[in-house]
């Protein structure tokens, strides 16, 4: 069952080994074998390079001693794999899996350290009887397990662990998903099952049973480059054109995502000048003024001569929106998904891999709030507005009145300076999850801080009772790490934080599911940490004047017009509201009372006043309404 929950992910081969009393059985099956084995690893492969028996998996070096099952591509593997021929290693496969194979003979699990792409594996160390999970720097791609002492449990997916694992949610997690629209890294919504957090390894000793986790990898902003900007331009744009180029490393068609924005025009671009023909760019369509950057994107593909596809985005229905949720690992709750899932089914109809520009803005400050809120400092010396006037106040879902123009004010006040930075993903507010939870839920909530997100294991501490309000959120006091208290501008302060936070939690993990939702391969040139460490490496100036992305946008002004570089920001979000409303019996039929189940969490009278306000024109809680939608939709899913 757990093998078949993640066939999406790897339909194209499948494969078992199964170990007991120091031997192992290696089956090319799809499902776990009946008998007796103390453990076994399992496989489901999608095939991108190598597509021959020879690259299936769980794969094996000679003797058979240490085994890998393994989900990414190594981008510079023909480089390792040189090196290992030339110290007496040889190989059985053109694959990339075989190298971190032969890469682990020769220099142990420094390997990772060489490894220049997105990854996640377990190696069996069967001679040393440890086993390691490694995640990729910067945590493309996702890896997840439960352990009580007894049983050991990972998977890609939490779909792979969650038939054979206690289902209870955690509360905490819940109480952060509500807030952030997702949940931080390393925990997960269930209770007892982890993520293993990006630049991090995880290695079990089986004989004692003992974990621990070792960082390997983690970005940095210091030193500081002395390179002129002229200097600083021809670096970067060598380095992000050899980051693109070696992702189009493929045996099987590969295409681009192109929003006509700076970042996928830029990959295609670099395609060009580096004599690659015949691209193929996807990009989606809304009906919606405001929201449509598809004329952006053709004039990007007419300029390039590529392959051009646009797609539209149907409106949702009740069977649109189950679909959308159940592709789902743990629920998320960017609205932005639903275009993602769309346009990544309709991508897999014409390639296997996609080309994505996730990371331009978080690693040269493409986001407007970075701007908002450095310019907004001045609230740290402004008095806080303590939780108890908070609670004085009445809940109003309005932002554009008094009240609720107020309640967003204190809110950031309370949270303090860095806390409010969490306020600003257009989750559950306190006063909202007030408002809409049962007395008996809001009262359990723990509230978190900002640290208590980036400490990956955070040492206990005292809590509040009901939302973003702890000792800790009133600002950093030296707490974050040296590096981050090293950082004197605000900006990079920020990127700092969403480096570790949203980038791999929300932006990439996004991607990577729609995609491999629909067998899809996602990279994502910005996610390269060569790129990353040199660019964290630049003077500020480099990268934030003018709005943000100032150095990719002087680059990219010798090859597409100035009135792309220099629009407006979109983003991409999608008409949620819009489509909420032309589908009025959309919501009654979700939140109906016979099959509501998160009536532990919410009071379903209240969310029906919720629903009845939103029809007012002037009220947009759409993505709150999401949120509610995601968390009800995944619990009746399995049935938890």
């Amino acid at each position: 069952m757990s093998l078949k929950a993640l066939h999406h992910r790897g339909p194209d081969n499948a494969g078992v080994v199964f170990f007991q009393d120091g031997s192992n059985t290696y089956s090319p099956a799809a499902s776990i074998p009946d008998g007796q084995w103390s453990s076994l690893l399992a496989h489901k492969r999608l095939s991108i390079i190598d597509l021959s028996d020879a690259a299936s998996q769980p794969m094996c070096n000679e003797d058979g001693a240490v085994w890998i099952s393994y989900n990414g591509e190594i981008y510079n593997f023909q480089e390792i794999r040189s090196d290992l021929q030339s110290r007496g290693h040889t190989f059985k496969s053109r694959s990339d899996t075989e190298v971190i194979i032969h890469g682990y003979e020769e220099w142990g699990i420094d390997v990772i350290d060489r490894l220049r792409g997105m990854f996640a594996f377990a190696l069996l160390d069967k001679r040393n009887n440890l086993l390691f999970l490694v995640r990729d720097r910067l945590g493309v791609k996702p890896l997840k397990y439960f352990y009580d002492d007894e049983t050991f449990i990972f998977a890609s997916e939490l779909k792979g662990l969650i038939h054979l694992i206690p289902r209870k949610l955690d509360l905490d997690s819940v109480n952060r998903f509500l807030s952030l629209k997702y949940i931080p890294s390393p925990d997960t919504i269930l209770e007892g099952v982890k993520k293993i957090s990006p630049g991090q390894y995880l290695k079990l000793d089986l004989d004692p049973g003992r974990l621990t986790t070792e960082t390997y990898w983690k970005p940095k902003f210091y030193p500081k480059s002395r390179l002129s900007f002229d200097e600083a331009k021809s670096d970067f744009r060598k380095l992000l054109s050899d980051s693109v180029v070696m992702r189009t490393i493929s045996d099987v068609p590969i295409g681009v995502y192109l929003s006509g924005g700076m970042d996928s025009s830029a990959m295609v671009a670099i395609l060009k000048d580096n004599g690659i023909k015949d691209i193929n760019t996807f990009t989606i369509k809304f009906d919606r003024p405001g929201y449509d950057e598809s004329e952006y994107a053709k004039a990007v593909a007419y300029r390039f001569h590529t392959r051009h596809h646009e797609y539209r985005t149907p409106a949702l229905s009740y069977n649109g929106v189950q679909e959308i949720v159940d592709s789902l690992d743990e629920p998320f709750g960017d609205p932005s998904y639903i275009p993602t899932y769309y346009l990544s089914k309709f991508t897999s109809e014409h390639v296997k891999v996609i080309l994505s520009g996730d990371g331009g803005d978080e690693i040269l400050g493409g986001y407007k709030r970075y701007f908002i809120h450095a310019r907004g400092r001045i609230l740290k010396f402004l008095p806080r507005i303590q939780r108890n006037l908070m609670k004085k106040l009445p809940p109003e879902i309005n932002k554009r009145k008094f009240i609720g123009r107020l309640q967003r004010i204190a809110g950031d006040l309370s949270a303090g300076y860095w806390g409010s930075y969490l306020l600003r993903s257009n989750g559950f507010s306190d006063s909202f999850k007030r408002y809409t939870m049962t007395p008996e839920f809001y009262s359990t909530l723990n509230s978190f801080s900002l640290e208590d997100i980036i400490h990956k294991n955070p040492p206990a501490s005292p809590f509040t009772k009901g939302g973003l309000d702890s000792p800790l959120s009133r600002g950093v006091r030296g707490v974050f790490d040296a590096d981050f208290n090293n950082i004197s501008s605000t900006i990079e302060r920020l990127i700092w934080i969403d480096m570790q936070t949203y980038l791999p939690d929300y932006i990439l993990t996004k991607t990577d599911l729609a995609l491999m939702a629909h067998s899809v391969e996602g990279r994502n040139p910005f996610v390269d940490y060569r790129l990353m460490e040199f660019t964290n490496s630049l003077p500020p100036e480099y990268k934030f004047k003018g709005g943000g992305k100032y150095i990719l946008k002087k680059i990219l002004e010798d090859y597409i017009p100035r009135e792309i570089i220099y629009r407006k920001k979109m983003g991409f979000s999608p008409p949620i509201k819009y489509w909420f409303r032309d589908n009025p019996g959309l919501l009654n039929d979700i939140f109906a009372e016979g099959d509501f189940v998160s009536k532990d969490i919410f009071d379903l009278k209240q969310a029906h006043k919720v629903i009845e306000k939103f029809r007012t024109t002037e009220i947009n809680i759409s993505e709150q309404l999401w949120l509610l939608i995601v968390l009800e939709l995944w619990r009746r899913t399995y049935k938890i």
